[in-house]
């Protein structure tokens, strides 16, 4: 099974440990930054890509990666937009936009 996790703040991180435990699962990490939570606790060296996932390109993304199943970490978007008026709510809608857009199985987590 291939799982492509965007964003590995702390709902992504706590995915991935548990997705580590099964050798076959392949995971391909994005994150919008290049050390996030993910690498700094030392669960992967790197993320796979730095990517700015949006609506727009997600479907474009996803036949690059070909993944099973889409895990969207929602606090590594509100991470880079807390500082803004509204950013929360931003987040949460902008997320549910890219899943209902998606033409993979996409879960927010």
């Amino acid at each position: 099974m291939r799982i492509w996790l965007i964003g590995a703040d702390d709902a992504g991180s706590e995915a991935l440990r548990q997705l580590q435990k099964n050798p076959t699962i392949e995971v391909v990490v994005t994150d919008m930054i290049e050390q996030p939570k993910a690498v700094t606790d030392r669960l992967i060296d790197k993320i796979d890509s730095i990517e700015t996932v949006t609506q727009m390109n997600i479907n474009m993304l996803a036949r690059r990666i070909r993944p099973d199943l889409i895990l969207i970490d929602s606090r590594a978007l509100k991470r880079n937009l807390s500082r803004l008026s509204g950013g929360m709510v931003y987040a949460e809608a902008f997320h549910n936009e890219i899943a209902a857009a998606s033409d993979f199985p996409c879960i927010i987590i």
